[in-house]
């Protein structure tokens, strides 16, 4: 058990050395959500089929997949501000080649070709929370340092109001303007991010640097890759689980989105759909503050499997749905575990790897959810072309109880490692 403690968050608005960082970040991840969503916007609005414009952001995604844990991976090694100025500028010309081509009415396979590029974002999620690990970890607020787990809280919070607010900004700058002006907006949003967080340097973690009582396990790890430090992927069993987690976890929500429009759709509601995600989105954001307040006294690796298994029940539920009042019923009830698993799984993750490979890691989670947020919709959409809309409700079900299955067949892995 744990207690309630009204006061959390007290710490992080004290903590001022953050306020340019996080509010970076914030800019970051204004544009970050949007992409998918975004670049869909602006190709159809531009006259693109809808399969041409999610060819390409599926293509933005799956490279995403591949390019942003080695990037992190290099900003480990080096440090942000040695490598988030390069890597933006890289995603920052493929944007540009988008934005030409489409304004332009230029060949469409140039798209195809700048989407490579647009990968190279660095993730902002895992560039803040790396940041908030070392100030916290390293024993620069001393007592006045907030939990870690409050801190991961407050920007589960962020993420969620950027998550609610970047895509329907996008969308409509693009329609009430002109196709490229929500991603062209969230492009200036992201760089200017960029440049407030890098610009933060009393709060940029060193490379190699170490938290307080930390085993060397680094080293350990770059003798075994030969004076080279290996994918922490591979070095981290945790890290592995963790990224499988949150590959069904996006897919829980990519089929889930993908079910509900197609649904509302085809019984002549289709913006019931805006009011089940906005329910659902307020409520998430509600269970995650209120988490980053409580104490909870059972070990990690408790708290983790434990909130997995409520996930992946709760979602699961999500076969009963046969109209729109348990739509959005299940909807509500299954929002609650959003939160306490994502908060505990990077949590995890930041006690599963050397605090000089954490930004790695944390982009492979997200990495993980990059790639679910492109098989939950292309698997759903196929199964409700073929069987119908509620149909897609059961993949949802489907992958959440795969949830519960692989946290539950990896328990030893979790018992030996955390």
């Amino acid at each position: 058990m744990g207690k309630l403690d009204p006061g959390a968050y007290s710490a992080i608005l004290r903590t001022r050395q953050a306020y340019r960082f996080d509010f970076g970040a914030l800019l970051m991840r204004l544009f970050a959500y949007t992409t998918t969503i975004g670049t869909i916007s602006m190709l159809t609005l531009a006259g693109a089929s809808a399969f041409e414009a999610s060819s390409v952001a599926s293509l933005i995604a799956v490279c995403m997949f591949f390019v942003a844990p080695r990037v992190s991976k290099r900003i480990d090694e080096r440090g942000q501000s040695a490598v988030v100025p390069g890597a933006t500028a890289i995603a920052a010309v493929g944007l540009a080649l988008m934005f030409a081509t489409t304004h332009l009415h230029g060949p469409f396979w140039l798209n195809y070709l700048a989407a490579p590029l647009v990968s190279f974002l660095p993730n902002a999620q895992a560039l803040v929370r790396t940041r908030w690990t070392y100030l916290i970890s390293s024993g620069k607020l001393g007592d006045d340092a907030p939990p870690l787990k409050t801190a991961y809280a407050y920007e589960g919070v962020l993420e969620d109001i950027a998550f609610m607010v970047g895509p329907a900004a996008a969308i409509a700058l693009s329609a009430a303007i002109a196709p490229i002006a929500g991603m062209l907006i969230g492009a200036v949003a992201y760089c200017t991010g960029a440049a407030l967080l890098i610009s933060a340097k009393d709060t940029e973690p060193t490379p190699g640097w170490k938290g307080a009582a930390e085993p060397s396990v680094l080293e350990s790890k770059t003798e075994r890759g030969k004076g080279k430090a290996a994918s922490v992927l591979r070095t981290s069993p945790v890290v592995r689980v963790l990224f499988v987690v949150m590959i069904l976890f996006s897919s829980v929500y990519g089929s889930f989105d993908t079910s509900a429009i197609s649904y509302c759709e085809s019984i002549d509601q289709a913006s019931f759909a805006s009011i089940v995600f906005v329910v659902e989105s307020v409520l998430s954001v509600f269970v995650s503050f209120s988490f980053g307040m409580l104490g909870l006294a059972a070990p990690l690796r408790r708290q983790f499997v434990v909130f997995s298994i409520l996930f992946g029940c709760l979602y699961s539920l999500f076969f009963l749905v046969g109209s729109p009042a348990s739509l959005l019923v299940i909807a509500c009830v299954s929002s609650v575990s959003y939160a306490p698993l994502y908060i505990t799984a990077n949590v995890t993750c930041e006690r599963a790897v050397p605090s000089a490979n954490l930004t790695e890691a944390i982009s492979w989670l997200a990495s993980g959810q990059s790639i679910g947020m492109v098989i939950g919709p292309i698997s759903a959409g196929a199964v409700v072309d073929i069987f119908g809309p509620l149909a897609g409700f059961n993949l949802t079900a489907l992958f959440a109880a795969s949830i519960v299955v692989v946290v539950l067949a990896c328990v030893p892995v979790l018992r030996k490692h955390l």
